[in-house]
């Protein structure tokens, strides 16, 4: 069904979304990253603390989780090795905001300009934030699965909130027709953990699919 064949490639079908993301979800292949302390994995679903607000350390290690590199609490190199990151220090003094959006006390609007005062050049990172405080509505975004997307719907690659738009409605479109719900249940915490552990495998199937076009070449599939 999924071979290296350029047009076959470029097709999707909605109907077979779920054995796309059964497929492609076993290629997943994301680094594992420990906490800053080196003891313990940092769990995506734990870090997202969804039956509570958001702590300073979830931010952190869900920072440090997204971008090791460059958005661990502390500098990794460097002659500021040691030293606080600062772009982590102001985020994490937006925490009541963050937590104000998750409870929808402030709009898409107003938190949209708090995202882009902390990360002006960095849409992706925006969105990530955006992502933490209501995971069940905006999906993580990067180069891979907007690569997904822009392959299967013919589309430019999203660098913008109106083609972000198009790439939520894409999202879940294939949540939709893989039966996964997107509704956030009046359940336990387990049963909310399982729901967005199932809107990740989506993340997930796009991400290994955008990762293969990458090396495949996506310029050959123009």
């Amino acid at each position: 069904m999924f071979i290296q064949d350029k047009e076959q490639i470029k097709k999707f079908d909605i109907q077979n979304a779920k054995k796309f993301v059964d497929f492609w979800s076993r290629y997943y292949g994301k680094e594992k990253i420990e906490t800053i302390e080196g003891n313990n994995v940092i769990c995506y679903l734990d870090e997202l603390n969804l039956d509570k607000g958001l702590t300073g350390q979830n931010v952190k290690r869900l920072l440090r989780w997204k971008n090791h590199r460059m958005l661990t609490e502390k500098k990794l190199s460097g002659h500021n090795n040691g030293q606080a990151n600062e772009k982590v220090t102001q985020i994490i003094g937006k925490l009541k905001i963050i937590n104000k959006f998750r409870y929808g006390k402030i709009t898409e609007n107003k938190f949209k300009e708090e995202t882009k005062n902390i990360f002006p050049y960095g849409f992706v990172m925006q969105i990530f934030l955006f992502h933490i405080a209501r995971p069940f509505e905006y999906p993580i975004a990067d180069s891979n699965v907007f690569l997904a997307y822009s392959v299967h719907k013919q589309e430019k690659i999203p660098n913008d909130w109106d083609r972000y738009k198009d790439y939520r409605e894409y999202f879940f479109e294939i949540v939709k027709s893989a039966k996964i719900i997107t509704e956030k249940p009046k359940g336990n915490e387990d049963t909310v953990k399982d729901i967005v552990a199932g809107l990740k495998k989506v993340d997930n199937a796009l991400f290994a699919f955008g990762k293969f076009l990458n090396f495949y070449g996506k310029n050959e599939l123009s």
